[in-house]
């Protein structure tokens, strides 16, 4: 026989072979290519059976290995989680090391490592990234946002802030941004907002994220404070009331109250009576003018034959205080339960 037709059809099994590892293989990328697109679109429930099958036919992706472990973190499998994290870590390591390395894959890399608690490797891995692609004038909103987490990762806050605003602003203009990165670049650029007290500012950017991401919206409580500094007050007390976290639920019962008030007396003061800025004072200044006002409120409201003008101004500035106490971040039913003052509150 001659051995010519003996080749074909090992030349026709081989062929078959190599067609078929290819269309796996542009199977798997196509699955982790939508799933990609879901889990950037935060509908992980749907992405999840995606980007399995991707992996389960052999894609070696560290992107890939690190949103599956986001997904599974989410959904409680801590040790499904912990797998994929260690099959990303080598991964991302290679692909950010690489000359064809993305923005993403640094961004990814970097924030795998905070993840797995590798301090040292998480500001490493930001600081190449910022070598690499901080002077890039091309960037998109979705990689500037990317970019200024790596400022954050390698703690440079100025850098990272200003960076959230580009993104925010590049997001802005664009038709179709990714809803996630948009949501958490207007949520941290909040968070420069409310360093500066632009809390009308702040507040519109976190409803905006809420818009975007309905889901995994900011804080309610942090968007009930917004509105409580930014003179809201009907809208601080409908969102202090529809908090249900455990560790601020107690808090916004008295965020609550505060609103009330101080819609009732005329809005809020952002000075002592002497003139001196809330802003310009301290921690135990403000704790101890919260306790002197409490005083003289109290004493207002049980004079005889008290003028309700002088009931009013008392209670303007005892909850303008309580406002100015909670907007720093601190707990106001620990300070006025200390102070013995808390019924003037909640009654």
């Amino acid at each position: 026989m001659n051995p010519t037709f003996r080749r074909i059809p090992l030349l026709i099994l081989l062929t078959l072979v190599l067609a078929g590892g290819g269309c796996a293989a542009s199977e798997a990328q196509k699955a982790a290519q939508e799933g990609a697109q879901l889990y950037d679109r935060g509908d992980y429930d749907a992405a999840l059976p995606l980007l399995e099958k991707a992996a389960e036919k052999g894609l070696k992706d560290g992107q890939l290995f690190y949103q599956l472990a986001y997904v599974y973190d989410r959904k409680g499998d801590k040790e499904k989680a912990r797998a994929a994290r260690e099959k990303a870590a080598p991964l991302l390591e290679k692909q950010a090391a690489s000359e064809k390395g993305t923005l993403e894959d640094s961004y990814y890399l970097t924030a795998l490592y905070l993840n797995l608690q590798r301090s040292a490797d998480m500001r490493k891995a930001a600081q190449a990234g910022i070598e690499k692609f901080g002077k890039r004038p091309d960037l998109g909103g979705a990689d500037l946002f990317r970019l200024a987490r790596l400022y954050q990762f390698a703690g440079n806050a100025a850098l990272s802030a200003s960076t959230y605003r580009k993104s925010v602003d590049a997001m802005a203009a664009e038709k179709d941004p990714n809803p996630i990165l948009y949501s958490l670049a207007l949520t941290a650029d909040a968070g420069s907002d409310i360093q500066a007290r632009r809390y009308g500012d702040a507040a519109r950017k976190l409803e905006q994220a809420e818009t975007l991401t309905p889901k995994s919206p900011p804080p309610p409580f942090q968007l009930a404070l917004m509105e409580l500094g930014a003179g809201r007050f009907a809208e601080a007390q409908a969102r202090f009331a529809r908090v249900q976290d455990e560790a601020t639920a107690t808090e916004a019962q008295y965020g609550t109250d505060v609103a009330a008030h101080l819609g009732r007396c005329g809005g809020r003061l952002e000075s002592a009576p002497g003139g001196k800025p809330f802003q310009e004072m301290s921690n135990d200044e403000v704790q101890e003018a919260l306790g002197a006002a409490a005083t003289a409120y109290r004493e207002a409201k049980g004079a005889a034959g008290a003028e309700p003008a002088k009931i009013e101004e008392a209670e303007k500035l005892f909850f303008s205080l309580a406002a100015e106490w909670m907007l720093r971040g601190n707990s106001l039913r620990e300070i006025s339960l200390s102070g013995n003052y808390a019924d003037l509150i909640r009654r």
